[in-house]
């Protein structure tokens, strides 16, 4: 999935990245840079899936092993 579809999903489900970084307690920054692939963090890769009812592999499958 490109960033800005990650992003629309996220909010229509009524998420916002500052709102995972808080449950996760990491930065903004760094769930912004997962949401846009310059980061690989399963952690937040998995939470971002959860969130929007996907698959890790179906959002970033270029880290799928």
């Amino acid at each position: 999935m490109k960033p800005n579809e990650i992003r629309a999903e996220l909010l229509l489900k009524g998420i916002r990245p500052t709102m995972i970084a808080d449950k996760l307690k990491v930065s903004r920054a760094a769930v912004s840079s997962v949401i846009s692939g310059k980061l690989k963090s399963m952690r937040i890769q998995e939470e971002i899936a959860q969130q929007i009812d996907r698959k890790v592999e179906e959002i970033w499958p270029q880290w799928a092993a």
